[in-house]
C-alpha cells in the first residue's frame, strides 16, 4: 500500500508574494500541513526545518506546490475532527461566488504548473459553486493523479446529489489516492443506500486509513439498512480510531433500531472495550430517540445501566438540535430536579453544556 510522505513547510513570505488573485481576495496558495491525529493511523514523517532565509526562487515554489499539494489533501482527510450533531447539507451563495469561479477557471487555463492548478482546485470547491460541477467532472481524466483528486475534493464539497455517478467510478480508480479522495468525497452526499453498499466495501481493506474514511462516510450516507453490517465490523475492527468512528455511524445511521441494538450491546457487554463503544455509538442517536431509550436504564434499578445511561447523557455532542416534535428535553429537566443523585447531575451537565454552547 501507498504511504504518504511528509514534505517541509514553505515560508510564509514566498506565500505572500505569489498571490494569483489579489483582486478577489482569495488566497489559493495557502499551504497548511495538517498531521492525522489518530494514534492508530500511520502518522507522517517529521518535518523537515524550514530554511531560515526565504526562498523566492519562483521555481521552488512551483515545484514545492507540487510536491506538496497532494500529501496535505490526503493527510486532512484522515485528520480527526470534533463531532459535532450539525451538518452542512447545502451552501447557497450569490452571484459574486459564480463570478470567483469563472475567474478562478480561466486562472486555470491559463497555467500549466500542476500545483498550481491543484490549489485553484481547492478553492472552486470551496465556493460550492455547483454550476462548475461539469467542468469539475471533466478535470477527472487529467494524467496527473494529484489533479484528479483535487477535482473529486472539489466535486465533494458542492454536495450536489448529481454528482454521485461520477464519484461512485472513482471509488474503483486503480490509484489509492484517488479511492480515498473519492471515499471522503461520497461522504459529504445525502443518505444514499447504493452509495452505502459500495463504499461498506472498503469496512474490510487492509489499509487502516482506507477503512477510517470508509466509516466516517458512512456517518452520512448510511440508513438502518447497514446497521448489521456495521455492528458486524464493530466487533472485529482492530484499530481504536476506526472502532470509535463505526460505533458512532452505528448510533446515528441505525437511528431507533441503532439505538436498540447498542443499548442491548450495553446490558450484555462482554467486555468493557465493547460498553465503551456502545456508550459512543450511543451519544450519536439524536435525542428525540435516544431520551426514551435510555429512560428504561436511567428510571431503573441496575446501578451499572443508570451510571453507563448518565454518561451518555452528559457527553451528548453539541450542539443538539432540539426537536420540537419531543418532549424529550422536559424530560430532561425533569431529571435535573429529580431526586436520583446519578441521573440528576447528568441532566444539570447536559443542560449546563447545552447553555455554554454558543
Amino acid at each position: 500500500m501507498c504511504k504518504l510522505v511528509s514534505l517541509s513547510r514553505l515560508p510564509l513570505d514566498p506565500m505572500r508574494s505569489f498571490g494569483i488573485l489579489p483582486c478577489l481576495g482569495i488566497s489559493i496558495l495557502s499551504m497548511a500541513w495538517v498531521p492525522l491525529a489518530s494514534q492508530d493511523l500511520p502518522a507522517p514523517s517529521p518535518r523537515r526545518n524550514a530554511p531560515s532565509a526565504p526562498v523566492r526562487d519562483s521555481e521552488s515554489i512551483l515545484q514545492t506546490l507540487q510536491q506538496q499539494a497532494l500529501p496535505d489533501l490526503i493527510g486532512s482527510l484522515t485528520e480527526k475532527k470534533p463531532h459535532t450533531r450539525l451538518r452542512v447539507t447545502r451552501i447557497v451563495g450569490d452571484v459574486h461566488d459564480h463570478e470567483a469561479c469563472e475567474y478562478l477557471v480561466k486562472a486555470y487555463e491559463q497555467t500549466s504548473a500542476e500545483g498550481v492548478r491543484c490549489k485553484i482546485l481547492e478553492s472552486i470547491g470551496k465556493f460550492h459553486d455547483r454550476a462548475q460541477r461539469q467542468w469539475l467532472s471533466e478535470r477527472l481524466g487529467d494524467p496527473h493523479i494529484s489533479i484528479q483528486c483535487f477535482a473529486v475534493w472539489a466535486l465533494g464539497e458542492l454536495r450536489d446529489p448529481q454528482a454521485d455517478d461520477i464519484l461512485r467510478q472513482k471509488l474503483w480508480s486503480s490509484n489509492h489516492y484517488v479511492q480515498m479522495t473519492a471515499i471522503d468525497a461520497l461522504g459529504k452526499m445525502d443518505r444514499n443506500s447504493s452509495v452505502a453498499l459500495e463504499v461498506g466495501v472498503f469496512l474490510r481493506d487492509d489499509d487502516v486509513q482506507m477503512r477510517f474514511l470508509a466509516a466516517k462516510a458512512l456517518y452520512n450516507v448510511a440508513g438502518p439498512e447497514s446497521l448489521a453490517e456495521l455492528e458486524e465490523r464493530l466487533l472485529q475492527e482492530p484499530s481504536v480510531d476506526v472502532q470509535e468512528i463505526l460505533a458512532r455511524t452505528l448510533g446515528h445511521a441505525g437511528d431507533v433500531a441503532g439505538a436498540a441494538r447498542l443499548i442491548d450491546l450495553l446490558k450484555n457487554a462482554p467486555s468493557q472495550a465493547t460498553e465503551h463503544w456502545a456508550e459512543v455509538g450511543l451519544r450519536a442517536v439524536r435525542p428525540a430517540v435516544l431520551i426514551p431509550a435510555l429512560t428504561p436504564l436511567m428510571e431503573g434499578k441496575d446501578f451499572r445501566l443508570k451510571v453507563a445511561a448518565a454518561r451518555v447523557l452528559s457527553e451528548l455532542d453539541l450542539p443538539i438540535l432540539q426537536d420540537t416534535r419531543s418532549n424529550w428535553m422536559e424530560r430532561v429537566m425533569r431529571w435535573a430536579q429529580g431526586p436520583d443523585l446519578v441521573v440528576r447531575a447528568a441532566a444539570i451537565r447536559l443542560l449546563e453544556r447545552m447553555k455554554a454552547t454558543p
